[in-house]
């Protein structure tokens, strides 16, 4: 039983039952992960070339999420 004084931690579990990532799941993490920035890549390019354009891509996002729905 613990008490409300005692601390908790995230490392409490014995040593070797923590799941350890495989090589493989990274993989799939930086997959999704480029996957997310080609979406994004035309507003980001969008705000940095114009002026004002960060009003111009939230604009152009808002517009287009709300075509596709």
């Amino acid at each position: 039983m613990m008490f409300v004084t005692e601390p908790q931690t995230a490392f409490d579990s014995p040593l070797g039952t923590r799941k350890r990532t495989t090589p493989r799941n990274w993989s799939a993490v930086l997959t999704l992960a480029i996957a997310k920035l080609r979406v994004l890549a035309p507003y980001a390019a969008i705000e940095l070339v114009m002026p004002g354009g960060s009003l111009m891509a939230l604009l152009l996002w808002l517009y287009r999420r709300q075509r596709g729905a």
